[in-house]
């Protein structure tokens, strides 16, 4: 396996962490965090195959990360849609570099993973 793999499988573990961290922090104020725990559950069982080298773990960590990239970017969604009409300032998401970093990590984990070519 080349290292494109391997980063993105090591990424994927981090990246699991911390959205298992953010499911059980939505969990213990009130609210739903089942895509959260969804989406790290998928990013660890994704990096775990991945580096063990079973069958479909590029496939699924790759899918994980688009997964994690699109909730990523959901809030510069939200707040495009809430900013017509609205007297508040609603660009606090996309002024913010730790949205943007973790956006840009979830978007390059999937180009790793897609742009990983297996050796035998």
């Amino acid at each position: 396996m080349t290292w494109f793999g391997k980063v993105s499988a090591w990424s994927a573990l981090l990246m699991a962490a911390m959205f298992a961290v953010n499911a059980y922090f939505q969990f213990a104020t009130g609210v739903s965090g089942w895509i959260y725990a969804l989406t790290g559950l998928l990013l660890g069982l994704g990096g775990f195959r991945t580096l063990r080298k079973m069958s479909g773990g590029l496939r699924l960590l790759a899918g994980a990360w688009g997964l994690a990239a699109g909730i990523q970017f959901m809030p510069w969604l939200t707040a495009a849609a809430t900013i017509e009409g609205s007297a508040h300032d609603s660009y606090y998401v996309v002024s913010s570099p730790l949205a943007l970093a973790l956006l840009c990590v979830a978007l390059a984990g999937l180009a790793l993973t897609v742009l990983h070519k297996e050796t035998k």
